[in-house]
């Protein structure tokens, strides 16, 4: 399994947007972020997601790197200064920090608007290029379901105004590679197993015939499904197995491998309660072959699962961490909590609401 060094282990950020000043210790294995909307979670991922995309191209510069294009892009905005926390007039702030530890690197993002009404925003980092370690390869996967409009997608995007922002084109230049042989995805041939079956429903029984019919194909950049049912072009199967089939397609190619970083906004959305229980364990699969995960989820079957993981650890457990984001008032900054297992959260909205749920329902039975 990679060194923890290898992998995000910071995240300091200071006047950015909703957070005040906040700091993240992340696991090696999965991050689960919980929270209401507007607490940032996805915010979180997408300027991890962002410094290191940067962080490719360290090797081509001296001391900084100009990330104001990859940022307006993932986080779909006019000017980076957007990106700023808002504060009440009478104490304005024209500058953030953002701070991200990974492997030996230490990555500074400060974007500021100066008196001249211009912003700049660049990274600096602490290491010499000949130092910088190959990046791992980033997959960051959208809550919308994205392999049913692939086809196209890069071309229309380079030569139009989509309402999509750049974690869907970088999505769309990953699926675009030919899948690799059988013999190069043995590292995590476990996961791509167990997603296969959730998309056949078939068993090891089965075994035989997974080596001759792969389910899973494109044609002209458009994806054909192969099931038991039959062939089926994309957009006649559901929705939450496209979902499973992204990830699945994305191992098989080599996009996400056993050192790369995933991150994955709301996996639950469009899937059964049955999948997302899958989802859980396809999750730790991939974290115990050395992937490191990061999850926003509003999910109460996967936070409590993968926590129920935590909480009763086997000799196929991964490493998990717990963030709540939450806001004392609407005018305050995000604060973060943190723990191994979900009981060691003070704020979880997706209990309290389940609580409320039960509450609800026990009123309803006496009153009746």
């Amino acid at each position: 399994m990679p060194k923890q060094s290898e992998k995000v282990q910071t995240l300091s950020l200071k006047q950015f947007t909703a957070f005040e000043e906040v700091t993240f210790d992340f696991s090696p294995g999965i991050n689960v972020l919980i929270g209401a909307n507007g607490t940032g979670k996805s915010h979180v991922m997408k300027i991890i997601y962002s410094l290191l995309k940067a962080a490719e191209s360290l090797h081509e510069y001296k001391s900084a790197i100009e990330l104001s294009p990859k940022l307006r892009g993932v986080f779909r905005l006019n000017t980076t200064d957007n990106l700023i926390r808002f504060v009440v007039r009478d104490n304005p702030v024209h500058k953030n920090t953002v701070v991200l530890d990974y492997g030996n690197i230490k990555l500074n993002l400060s974007i500021r608007r100066g008196s001249d009404g211009k912003v700049k925003s660049a990274i600096k980092h602490n290491v010499n290029v000949t130092d910088v370690p190959t990046p791992p390869s980033l997959i960051y996967l959208p809550a919308q379901e994205f392999l049913s409009i692939n086809e196209g997608f890069i071309s229309a995007y380079n030569r139009r105004e989509l309402p999509y922002d750049e974690t869907y084109y970088d999505l769309a230049l990953a699926l675009n590679a030919l899948p690799l042989r059988g013999d190069e995805l043995v590292e995590i041939q476990e996961a791509v197993t167990f997603l296969r079956k959730i998309l056949t429903g078939e068993g090891e029984d089965k075994e035989q015939d997974r080596e001759q019919k792969e389910v899973l194909t494109r044609q002209n950049d458009r994806f054909l499904f192969h099931l038991p049912e039959g062939d089926l072009d994309v957009h006649l199967v559901a929705e939450g197995y496209r979902k499973i089939a992204t990830l699945y397609y994305l191992l098989k190619n080599g996009s996400l491998a056993k050192d790369s970083i995933l991150f994955w906004d709301e996996p639950e959305a469009n899937l059964n309660p049955k999948l997302i229980v899958e989802v859980g364990k396809v999750l730790q699969t991939l974290a115990r072959a050395g992937m490191q995960i990061f999850v926003a989820t509003h999910d109460y079957l996967l936070s409590h699962r993968l926590s129920l993981l935590a909480e009763y650890p086997s000799d196929k457990s991964a490493d998990i961490r717990f963030f709540a984001l939450h806001r004392p008032d609407r005018v305050s900054g995000v604060l973060v909590e943190s723990g191994q297992t979900l009981a060691d959260i003070e704020h979880n909205p997706i209990l309290e609401e389940f609580a409320a749920h039960y509450d609800y329902e026990t009123s309803l039975f006496h009153n009746s």
